[in-house]
């Protein structure tokens, strides 16, 4: 859908009909170029409206699932090793599989 257009001529019919007309028409020629325009701004304003993204509930679902299973992970990691390399290694792996999503997300909207 093409934005309506308010053309100079409309405007210049109106200024004349107002002439011609006299001044007990100048309130009606007045609200008639003033709706005119207002139709003009609400049709460009309906084409350049932006949208509101819908909710990602699997990037939602993802990231809520990376905290639940980090939690025991660590409980289970800082039972049984000393070391952090361990904890370190868990929170990379759930770092890239949101970072994988995250990448594919992004690659998906450009298509779109």
């Amino acid at each position: 859908m093409e934005p309506q257009k308010l053309e100079r001529d409309e405007v210049a019919a109106a200024m004349a009909a107002r002439r011609e007309l006299g001044s007990q028409y100048e309130l009606e020629l007045a609200e008639s170029l003033v709706d005119r325009v207002n139709a003009v701004i609400d049709s460009r304003l309906a084409v350049r409206a932006p949208r509101r993204p819908d909710p990602d509930w699997a990037q939602m679902a993802l990231g809520l699932g990376s905290l639940a299973m980090s939690i025991p992970l660590t409980a289970i990691v800082a039972r049984t090793s000393a070391g952090t390399l361990p904890l370190v290694l868990i929170f990379a792996l759930i770092a890239c599989v949101n970072f994988a999503y995250a990448i594919s997300k992004a690659g998906a909207n450009r298509r779109d």
